[in-house]
């Protein structure tokens, strides 16, 4: 049995690198018969897929911003309104909407991070039936249906457009079991049937499941998931519902812990992870060393490729509360005198090579109830939770009342504050439909990054990468 294990993990390390998608078939000699009853092989599959998801150069390969989904997050949230770049280089495509082209590589990055995972997830699926009885199968078939429906979400929401209003459109080709044929791109409707099926799966089999750590995904993990996909959706009293699950359990961070650098997984928000040390870590082409302003190693501290907040979301935060100081201040920072305006100091990894990757806070669970809440009819309840969480914020915060488009707008704007930089604020400008304006008096984007786009713009939305045209004669083009 180790020798099929050793034999599987190699296998999935080739298809990982893979960099064309159609490349389905597993060639490892375990039959679906033995899969249906090792745990330890499956197992093996499931860790190999957290391992690719903070992995370096298997999505475009020789790329210092890729390194897995820590990168993605940090991509989509480049392209919003909120973060800048100082210097043209490593990101810029992504800043100036060039990545999303299909002829440029970037717009690989989403499609071959999670693309060949699925191909792992439909391995195990395969494998372990849905009426297992066996407790360990379970654990690791709910895993599997929580990471595959999460990817496709991913997928959706970058190649596809919104839900709500565009359930006929193209979304993204489905594969739900290893097969050499390519398919054509399915609606949005048919994709979101299938998320929602696998999430909904996977919260009944992690019911019993304890993980060692949140590198893995659990039942909470999974619960969030859905709660982002149900916002999406509309759903919004299952989307309030789910969030309030899957946060129940964590409890929020204080100011310490807060200001800390989010260099670690282990705290009380961190609902799921990547746990690095320096013997696994990528050095430079990893987050830290593109987003850590303070690490002269690094290609932000060392070279000046500062990644700053703009100016008017700056300029929003109220003086009282701490996560203003996140960022350099105009009038500078005795801590980081080097640092120029509006410098975020929200990510710091100490370890110069070793910062953990956060993948996801339970904070953002506050957000999507609270938002669901008030979309759904319940404002009172809404102000609730919006205030549970700002006030361990913003001592001096007061019970909003704001109601209809003002308090969904406040929600917004604290969300977009308590996780700039985390891989959220993008995805819900195109959901929300709101421009990117970077272009305005007093703007401190570059003069590189400073245009604008109108919200439903055809910029919002990914092309296919060449390479998946080249290969796939099924598939249609997004527009330019």
């Amino acid at each position: 049995m180790k020798k099929i294990i050793v034999a599987i993990v190699f296998l999935l390390a080739l298809a990982s690198c893979d960099k064309e998608f159609l490349d389905t078939v597993p060639e490892s000699t375990i039959n679906k018969e033995q899969l249906a009853t090792s745990a330890s092989a499956n197992q093996a599959i499931v860790s190999g897929i957290y391992s690719a998801l903070r992995s370096y150069g298997l999505a475009i390969g020789s790329n210092h911003e890729d390194y897995g989904h820590k990168s993605v997050l940090a991509a989509m949230d480049m392209m919003s309104n909120d973060m800048l770049m100082t210097k043209s280089s490593w990101y810029q495509s992504f800043y100036t909407y060039a990545g999303r082209v299909q002829t440029n590589s970037r717009s690989r990055l989403v499609w071959n991070t999670y693309y060949p995972q699925i191909k792992s997830t439909n391995i195990v699926l395969g494998g372990i039936p849905s009426n297992t009885a066996d407790e360990n199968l379970k654990a690791i078939r709910g895993q599997a249906l929580a990471l595959r429906g999460y990817f496709y979400f991913m997928l959706a929401r970058t190649y596809g457009p919104t839900y709500i209003g565009n359930e006929t459109k193209l979304c993204v080709p489905l594969y739900i079991e290893p097969t050499l044929e390519g398919k054509a791109r399915s609606t949005v409707s048919d994709v979101y049937s299938l998320i929602e099926s696998d999430l909904k799966e996977s919260i009944e089999l992690l019911a019993s499941y304890k993980r060692l750590n949140n590198d893995s995904v659990d039942q909470t993990v999974a619960e969030a998931f859905l709660a982002e996909v149900y916002l999406e959706m509309g759903k919004y009293t299952d989307a309030a519902n789910m969030a309030h699950l899957a946060r129940k359990d964590y409890t929020l961070l204080n100011e310490a812990e807060w200001m800390n650098g989010f260099y670690i997984t282990k705290s009380n928000e961190t609902m799921w992870g990547a746990t690095l040390n320096s013997s696994i870590s990528t050095f430079v082409a990893n987050f830290f060393g593109h987003f850590d302003n303070t690490n002269a190693s690094g290609y932000a501290g060392g070279m000046g490729i500062y990644k700053n907040i703009d100016k008017n979301l700056y300029n929003s935060i109220p003086e009282t509360d701490f996560r203003k100081k996140a960022f350099v201040s105009p009038s500078g920072n005795s801590t980081y005198p080097s640092l120029p305006s509006y410098a975020n100091i929200k990510f710091r990894d100490p370890t110069i090579d070793a910062g953990s990757y956060i993948y996801m806070r339970s904070s953002e669970m506050y957000y999507i109830e609270a938002e669901a809440l008030a979309r759904s009819g319940n404002e009172a309840s809404a102000k609730q939770v919006l205030y549970e969480i700002t006030i361990t914020r913003d001592p001096s915060y007061t019970l909003s009342t704001d109601s209809g488009s003002l308090l969904i707008n406040e929600i917004i704007l604290q969300k977009r504050i308590e996780l700039w930089g985390e891989g959220c604020t993008w995805y819900d400008m195109k959901r929300l439909g709101v421009s990117l304006t970077r272009d305005y008096n007093g703007s401190n984007h570059p003069a590189f990054g400073k245009f604008n786009i109108p919200a439903g713009d055809n910029r919002f939305i990914f092309q296919i990468p060449q390479a998946e045209i080249d290969a796939n004669p099924l598939i249609v083009q997004n527009p330019l």
